[in-house]
Order: C-alpha cells, then sequence, then structure tokens
C-alpha cells in the first residue's frame, strides 16, 4: 500500500472511530464518557475534511459538494420529515411539526430549526459551507502555510466564539462555519508535515492527559465552544490522538465504517430517537450502528440509492 492510500486508510479508520463515539455519545446523553466524547467528536470530522482540502476552481468545487453532500442531505431531510408523522401517529405520539408548513419552513432553515430525529442535520450544511469558504482562501492563497492564513483564521476563532456567544440561532448550521473553517484550516497544515508521527504521538500522549482532567463539551450547533482557549487546542489534540489510535488498527471494518460514515450521521439519531423506548443502551447503540449500515448497503444497490443518498453521481 503507498503512503498515499494507507493514509486514506487510516483517515477512514479514524472516521469510523469517530462515527461510533458520535453514536455513544447519543445514546448515553449524560455522564463522563459522553463529555469527553462531545470535547472533540463534531472537530475531528472538519479536521478529516481539512486533511483531505486542496485548491480548486470555486464553480465547479461547489458543484462536487452539492453532488457529494447537498444531495444527500435534501433526500434523507425529505424522507425523515415525511416518515416522522407517520411514525410518531403510529405509535400514538404527536409528530415533530405540527403542520406540514412548519416542517416545510424547517427544512428550509435547517440548523437549530431542526430537532429530534433531526438535530443533527446542522453538520452537512455547515461542512458545505465551510469547505467553500476554504477554497475561496485558497484562491487568494494557496499555500495553507502562507502566514496570512493565521491572520484570517485568528479572525475567523474570533468572530465565531462572538457570533456563539450572542445568538444560539443558526439556520444550516451558519453558526459554526467560523470555527468549522480553522478547523478544516488545521486539517490542511497537518496535510503539510510529511513525518507526523510525533504530531500524532503528541495528540495520543495529550489525549490521556485531557481525558484525565474533565475536558470541556462543546456543542458547534449553537455556537458553543466552551472556553475557547483551552476547548479548542483540547479538540485537535484529542482529534489527534484518535488519529494515533486509527493508525495503530486501521481495520477494515473501521475504515468501511468510516466510508459510510455520512449515512450514520443522518441516520443514527432517528434510529436512537424511536427506538429509545423499546430497548435498552446497548441494544439501542447497535442498533444505531447497524442499521444506518444496511441503509448504506441497500442503498448502494440501486443506481437512484446512489445518486441521491450517497452522494455518488
Amino acid at each position: 500500500m503507498d503512503k498515499k492510500t494507507a493514509r486514506l486508510g487510516w483517515l477512514d479508520a479514524a472516521k469510523g472511530l469517530g462515527i461510533i463515539l458520535v453514536v455513544i455519545g447519543h445514546v448515553w446523553t449524560r455522564g463522563p464518557v459522553r463529555d469527553a466524547i462531545y470535547a472533540f467528536h463534531m472537530p475531528l470530522f472538519f479536521i478529516a475534511a481539512g486533511y483531505t482540502s486542496k485548491p480548486a476552481p470555486l464553480g465547479a468545487f461547489a458543484a462536487k459538494q452539492w453532488r457529494a453532500l447537498g444531495i444527500p442531505y435534501v433526500a434523507f431531510l425529505v424522507c425523515l420529515l415525511a416518515a416522522d408523522p407517520l411514525i410518531e401517529w403510529s405509535r400514538g405520539h404527536a409528530p415533530m411539526f405540527q403542520s406540514w408548513q412548519a416542517a416545510v419552513r424547517a427544512g428550509l432553515l435547517g440548523g437549530t430549526e431542526l430537532r429530534g430525529p433531526l438535530t443533527v442535520f446542522w453538520f452537512v450544511p455547515c461542512l458545505m459551507l465551510a469547505r467553500v469558504a476554504q477554497v475561496v482562501h485558497y484562491r487568494l492563497w494557496p499555500d495553507p502555510c502562507d502566514w496570512r492564513w493565521a491572520v484570517a483564521m485568528a479572525i475567523a476563532l474570533a468572530g465565531g466564539v462572538w457570533w456563539g456567544s450572542e445568538s444560539d440561532t443558526s439556520p444550516l448550521g451558519i453558526i459554526a462555519v467560523p470555527v468549522a473553517l480553522l478547523l478544516l484550516w488545521f486539517g490542511a497544515l497537518w496535510r503539510t508535515v510529511g513525518k507526523d508521527r510525533l504530531l500524532v504521538g503528541l495528540g495520543g500522549a495529550a489525549s490521556v492527559l485531557i481525558l484525565t482532567s474533565h475536558p470541556l463539551p462543546l456543542n458547534m450547533k449553537v455556537g458553543d465552544y466552551g472556553w475557547p482557549p483551552v476547548s479548542l487546542p483540547a479538540a485537535v489534540l484529542l482529534s489527534l490522538g484518535l488519529a494515533w489510535l486509527a493508525r495503530l488498527m486501521p481495520w477494515p471494518p473501521l475504515v468501511a465504517l468510516g466510508r459510510m460514515s455520512l449515512v450514520i450521521m443522518f441516520l443514527h439519531v432517528p434510529v436512537i430517537h424511536y427506538l429509545r423506548p423499546y430497548f435498552g443502551p446497548w441494544m439501542l447503540a447497535g442498533l444505531a450502528l447497524l442499521l444506518p449500515v444496511g441503509a448504506h448497503i441497500l442503498l448502494r444497490r440501486f443506481e437512484m440509492g446512489r445518486r441521491y443518498f450517497l452522494g455518488e453521481g
């Protein structure tokens, strides 16, 4: 396996580990394990996306983002908005939205307007917007090591933290875009380090210290970054630590989960939301992981599934 392929393999394994932690964090919603997971689980995915980023023509890149992420986002969102009333009425519960007008409004606004089984849907539009913003910056400074990137990212960080402190309303996850852009930049910087064993090893060692000292949970959806001078560096170090772990065990199942992480991201919370009354937490966690995997495998069998739900059109 060449160096590039090996890197992508371990990166997929890291995403596989990360999506398992996302599922766990949504099943066990309180306690130190949940807080530790929330200290870095979403930053990890932004950093991973930044690691594979590179300069590109803006129009072509935006179109590619729409095909790969935007169309699946819309497809899963429409299906779940349509399914929620049927599921909830069959259980004798009120649906998420009381009218179709409210559902359409929430679907169009996204972000903090989506709750319950759709609570994680802020992530994909936020990622898309941040990645497009990153490509715009690449047009100005193709080298992420350019000092002007550091100045721009310091401004983004300050603006993002201020915005999050002033508001918790975030259509399409836009409130998290400035800090997401910072994390994408860190991933791009990381890619420039040729022999990065020392870097990821530092992350692994630091992770032990962070996890034993009550890490601060983050909630990027509403712009809550804990105490940013401590919590954001901790999120980066914990992400590096997970990458170190992934390099130790790039098992094929973890790599496969990483490559299915988009579908798991969309579907695991609906599974948890609708099945929580009927199963204990361990069974619920297993179902929240395995049912989306099954959905991914099924969708891959059909051209429309691949095009509209897996972003492979």
